[in-house]
């Protein structure tokens, strides 16, 4: 198991998610209205000949690419004073672009019974999968209403070897269990012998269609569930989605299949098996391009350890975002509030596009496709970026602006030193000013850091080391967090706030 850190961590991690420029001034608030868009009518940029793919080396508007990028930019500043003070040091070298960078209008890609069954059939091949009503035969309700009942059992010989369980936990306990007792006895007297599968229609239904969901409050969104086959285990597919103009939530995915019923059981912790992940990593890009939705890269280690916390995935789970002329989409933390009708005419109601495959020793485990898109048009072919140089000064204003004090998570003797080593470019989706669903896709330089608290004497501070049960080891350890400190739109240099979609 990982090892875990005490006092101040959840504080680090939080200040860190709260690195983004004061609301009131700055970068961000002006997003240079107007500078994007003339910047894309610039067709002189944009226009390839018709004989190649690539601009001549003449005629380029990109900064020219390096075999081996070397560090051209080495600096070292104080952000906004909090508690400590904050100490940025920059070293970074400049990302080789690629190629011609495209801007590509994109909007939510609707998932329909077509899409689905054809991401499924790469799971469950020509094999039926039927619907997942929830429902256990009488024989199955009896096996789950025995297993309760002995770890019923179980648990009251437990607590009667030791009398010091507290009173409270020991009625909490009880209650629960005789709670899951009951519902289960109640749905054995009215259980079938027998259930009927049926197969999927390859149809959404509303939330009422689903027993599962009775009860809760319907905001519009409509499912589709069902349980097929996949080596020679039964796999759920599950698929929400919702389009509306104050938020939209679109969903897929297909995992191993645990009965509902047995879902109130804590699964135990285990550590996930070893396995090769260079394999995983090419055979998730292999099943990715067999799907038929385009093009898809790898997410590199360094951005998904900068959402702090904020996404955790399995060990041996391969994340992947989608690829544009072979650039591929930069992996972000979607913190915004998708359910939020705010007047931020800029303000994202859909999340990022990105797909997840579990591995295990045996191969894929698990699929998940979260935030589809699809290109409606491209509004400039080869866009003309800016110099790095600026884009440096730009990252460096924001960097100087983050207000950290106001969060309050900075204590009153620590410092924190901000180490920025890492840049990269590649494209990133911001909202269309004023429009509902459509956003563009864009070139954006991502800037990564890693930041360390520091006592007076500027050293760094050390944290003691918690065992699984919340103890102290004895050992000592410094917390350092990995954090996405600034994000630039490649085209006007303005700052892009990933937590809100613009």
């Amino acid at each position: 198991m990982k090892k875990r850190i005490a006092a101040a961590m959840a504080a680090i991690i939080l200040l860190l998610c709260g690195c983004q420029a004061t609301p009131e001034k700055g970068v961000v608030n002006s997003k240079n209205d107007g500078a994007f868009e003339a910047a894309l009518e610039d067709k002189a940029s944009s226009t390839l000949p018709p004989e190649t793919e690539q601009p001549p080396a003449a005629e380029t508007s990109q900064p020219t690419p390096t075999a081996a990028p070397t560090i051209i930019h080495e600096d070292s500043f104080d952000g906004e004073q909090g508690g400590g003070g904050v100490k940025f040091h920059v070293k970074v070298a400049e990302p080789t672009v690629p190629g011609p960078m495209p801007v590509l209008r994109v909007r939510p890609l609707e998932l329909d019974g077509e899409l689905v069954h054809q991401v499924a059939q790469v799971f469950y091949g020509d094999s039926q999968v039927n619907e997942l009503t929830g429902q256990m035969t009488r024989a199955e309700l009896e096996e789950a209403l025995l297993a309760e009942k002995q770890e019923y059992a179980d648990w009251q010989y437990r607590v009667e070897q030791d009398p010091s369980t507290d009173a409270d936990d020991r009625d909490y306990v009880r209650a629960s269990f005789e709670e899951r007792i009951a519902r289960l006895e109640e749905e054995y007297a009215a259980a079938p012998e027998t259930i009927e599968q049926k197969p999927l229609d390859w149809q959404f239904h509303p939330q009422s269609y689903y027993p599962d969901y009775y009860g809760a409050q319907d905001l519009g969104h409509q499912y589709m569930k069902g349980v097929g086959q996949y080596n020679g285990k039964d796999y759920e597919l599950s698929a929400v989605k919702r389009l509306g103009t104050d938020y939209s939530v679109q969903r897929l995915g297909i995992y191993p299949y645990t009965p509902e019923i047995m879902m109130d059981e804590a699964p135990e912790q285990t550590e996930p098996p070893a396995i090769d992940m260079d394999a995983a990593r090419a055979r998730a890009l292999e099943v990715a391009n067999s799907l038929g939705l385009g093009e898809f890269a790898l997410v590199p280690d360094i951005a998904i350890e900068a959402t702090n916390d904020n996404m955790i995935f399995d060990p041996n789970t391969v994340v992947l975002t989608p690829a544009y002329n072979g650039v591929p989409l930069t992996f972000h933390f979607g913190g915004f509030n998708i359910a939020s009708k705010g007047g931020d005419e800029y303000a994202s109601t859909y999340g990022y596009e990105y797909m997840t495959f579990d591995f295990d020793e045996t191969g894929v485990t698990g699929f998940g496709w979260e935030s589809m898109h699809q290109v409606v048009e491209t509004v400039n072919e080869n866009v003309q970026l800016l110099s790095f140089a600026d884009i440096l000064s730009a990252a460096e204003d924001q960097m100087r602006m983050m207000d950290l004090e106001r969060s309050g998570l900075f204590t009153q003797d620590a410092a924190l030193s901000i180490e920025v080593t890492d840049v990269a470019l590649g494209m990133s989706r911001i909202r269309m000013k004023d429009s509902a669903t459509d956003y563009y896709i864009t070139p954006t330089y991502t800037f990564y850091g890693t930041a360390t608290y520091l006592d007076e004497n500027g050293e760094p501070i050390r944290y003691p080391v918690l065992d699984e049960t919340g103890n102290e080891t004895g050992e000592m350890e410094t917390f350092q967090q990995i954090t996405e400190l600034a994000v630039l739109n490649a085209v006007d240099g303005t700052a892009i706030d990933v937590y809100k979609g613009y």
